[in-house]
């Protein structure tokens, strides 16, 4: 605490100087003003240092930056804007996101990003935007990666290396208003059924829908995603041949034998049971009249 002969003077000068050095800290190469920071084409091949801390709009794109530092970026409570786009960036997880909540817009188009976790864009509840297209080497956007971001009304995931898209967390994006898929290498197999009928049945929110098309199987190539949806049903219920028939034919007169051989051994011990009981009781029941009629005979003797 500086110190000054009246406190709220010292105060107010304390705050006062608290703003200039906010303001001075510009990185060099960079513009400063107020609450923006424009280090658009200054060559950095590192994530800047020293950014004033009421950064709220920040331009890094046009540069050759390989990684995001976190500590640098989660110091800016307050930004809303950031625009990583044209660098190398190859990797971003959650906690390069954790301090700035505030962000409502997100480019990191043109990197190298090859891997979306569910886990990455979790901190952003009030992201808005979000572009992630021309990263060629994103070939995967797990499960769940959106489910967070309840406020998202664009999504751009265009010309990226995409062969099928959970639309999960997706779907449930109330608010999403465009989501741009051209440019990927949609494979039109079973694994992108739900995104074909999704983009058929809501053709407004997919404003490339023209554009994003089938490269495998062969017999599809070139076709619509969004009218893909019959030949791909047809690619899933996969017709049985004369193997097939012959296979369930062989299994069904075996499991037919097989059921009249069990059910022949149950009633022949159940025979062979019964007809073992019914000889003990006639054993029984001849014992009983011999010693019944041994008895009468002794009788008999005696009275005579």
């Amino acid at each position: 605490m500086f110190w000054f002969a009246s406190e709220p003077q010292g105060l107010l000068w304390e705050l006062l100087l608290m703003g200039v050095m906010l303001d001075a800290a510009c990185p060099p190469t960079c513009h400063c003003e107020q609450f923006q920071v424009n280090c658009s084409n200054a060559d950095l091949t590192t994530f800047p240092i020293a950014l004033p801390l009421n950064t709220r709009r920040l331009h890094l794109n046009s540069n050759g930056i390989a990684e995001i530092n976190s500590l640098e970026l989660n110091l800016l409570s307050d930004l809303v804007y950031l625009d990583c786009s044209h660098n190398r960036i190859a990797e971003i997880s959650r906690l390069h996101f954790i301090g700035v909540v505030k962000l409502v817009y997100l480019d990191l188009s043109y990197n190298n990003l090859n891997r979306i976790s569910w886990t990455t864009f979790g901190p952003l509840t009030n992201l808005i935007t979000l572009r992630l297209d021309n990263n060629q080497n994103l070939s995967e956007i797990e499960s769940g990666a959106f489910s967070t971001n309840v406020g998202l009304r664009e999504v751009n995931l265009s010309n990226n290396g995409l062969l099928y898209l959970n639309t999960t967390s997706l779907r449930n994006l109330e608010g999403l208003k465009a989501i741009y898929l051209a440019g990927n290498p949609w494979e039109c197999q079973c694994t992108i059924a739900h995104l074909s009928e999704w983009m058929y049945e809501n053709n407004e929110t997919f404003p490339d829908e023209d554009n994003t098309l089938c490269t495998l199987p062969k017999s599809m190539v070139g076709i619509p995603v969004s009218v893909a949806l019959i030949k791909i049903f047809d690619i899933c219920r996969t017709p049985l041949g004369y193997f097939d028939y012959l296979f369930f034919v062989i299994v069904g007169f075996a499991i037919f034998i097989s059921g009249i051989v069990v059910a022949s051994l149950a009633g022949t011990v159940m025979v062979f049971f019964e007809h073992h009981k019914l000889f003990k009781d006639d054993d029984e029941e001849d014992i009983k009249q011999y010693r019944s009629d041994k008895t009468t005979g002794r009788f008999t003797n005696i009275n005579l």
